[in-house]
């Protein structure tokens, strides 16, 4: 870009991020290596196999996996750390799946080697006895495979978060009794948010169940509903309006509506009904000076309402 005609990209080295040089040199590596072939992304020659295919996989997993930098400023490395993994996985499953399909080395053409590289001249490749149980030992390694397991089970939390909060929450469970970085990364972000929309869920259900317990006239049953609702979800103001109408028509103690009250206020204190509530509730606890304040409140909101003229006039 000539001078002058726009801002110029920030050398990635000087970025303030929570990374030390050495391992930002060594992410901006493995990301030039991003649109080579396969091998070479996962740091490996031609010909490499399984095993080393797969050991390749997971120490490079364990440098550049985003979670592994949980909770730090990662600035345009945390692009650079998503892309790289996403290419590692594609190589590290595709070469996988290519060198199971590819024939035993006994059997391959003459001239090849079973991943597709010329041998050397004069030599066969050779059948190692040992790597069939070298791969099975690999793939029963209790670190390599709890890793896995806990990573697809926060994957499939993440999936359910919004649908199914409670299946989430199991989920992740799980996962934290395996540990690993999973367990420690995008885990405790999902599980806060699956306990917010479970929540917000069972919420709704209590809501639905004030509002039928309200047209059957049962203010205990609308009251203790409504309190529910509240309490899951704090900061839903009509729950917490409605719990404190409903109190005071079950004869509950005025402390406890005033609670109520309050909370819809300080969540909505732009609602009139809000505000007319918490200065009845305040003014018959004889509490005038801050039952004048939302009184005053109220009327700001509507010059002209006559329950809040008739309630002021009651203030001493």
């Amino acid at each position: 870009m000539p001078s002058g005609t726009g801002p110029t990209q920030q050398d990635p080295l000087s970025e303030v991020v929570d990374l030390d040089p050495d391992r930002r040199r060594e992410i901006l590596a493995r990301e030039a290596l991003l649109g080579r072939d396969d091998w070479t992304v996962l740091g490996l020659k031609p010909g490499a196999n399984a095993e080393a295919v797969k050991l390749a996989y997971f120490e490079a997993s364990r440098v550049f996996h985003p979670d592994r930098y949980y909770g730090k400023n990662l600035g345009s490395f945390r692009g650079r750390l998503d892309r790289i993994f996403h290419r590692l996985s594609e190589a590290h499953e595709r070469l996988t799946e290519a060198l199971r399909k590819a024939p035993p080395a006994s059997t391959a053409r003459p001239g090849r080697t079973p991943s597709g590289g010329a041998p050397s001249p004069g030599r066969t490749a050779a059948v190692d006895p040992r790597a069939d149980e070298r791969r099975a030992r690999l793939a029963r390694h209790p670190y390599l495979a709890t890793k896995a397991r806990a990573g697809a089970l926060v994957d499939e939390a993440q999936r359910q978060l919004k649908s199914a909060p409670d299946k989430a929450l199991q989920l992740l469970e799980q996962a934290k009794v395996l540990g690993g970085a999973p367990a420690k990364g995008r885990a405790p972000t999902l599980e806060h948010e699956a306990k917010h929309q479970l929540a917000v869920k069972r919420a709704d259900d209590e809501m639905r169940s004030g509002n039928a317990a309200a047209s059957a006239g049962d203010a205990a049953g609308a009251a203790h509903a409504y309190a529910r609702a509240s309490n899951l979800d704090p900061g839903r103001a009509d729950a917490a309006y409605e719990a404190a109408r409903w109190v005071l028509k079950s004869s509950g103690t005025l402390a406890e509506a005033r609670g109520f009250a309050q909370r819809a206020v300080s969540a909505r204190a732009d609602k009139l009904e809000y505000q007319l509530i918490l200065g009845e509730i305040c003014l018959r606890m004889g509490m005038g000076s801050v039952a004048r304040r939302h009184l005053e409140a109220a009327l700001k909101l509507d010059p002209r309402n006559a329950e809040a003229k008739a309630l002021l006039r009651q203030v001493r």
